[in-house]
């Protein structure tokens, strides 16, 4: 290990040269890391909301709830 430290010490320019290749490689393989922050997730339910002002529950249903449900 202190041969190692050595050799560094007195080639200034080769550790230089190493720190650099290291620090590209980072970066090489930071731009291929294949992350996805949200994953697609397959689900099976929709969800509709519906916004009718001035109608009742059952009117919203007779009238466009059983509509959608018809078409899906």
């Amino acid at each position: 290990m202190r041969a190692i430290i050595n050799y560094f010490l007195r080639n200034t320019v080769a550790a230089n040269l190493l720190m650099v290749f290291i620090f590209i490689m980072g970066l090489v393989g930071l731009l291929q890391l294949k992350t996805t922050f949200f994953p697609e997730v397959p689900t099976r339910n929709i969800s509709i909301q519906l916004v009718y002002p001035g109608a009742s529950p059952e009117e919203i249903e007779e009238g466009v709830v059983t509509k959608i449900e018809e078409n899906l």
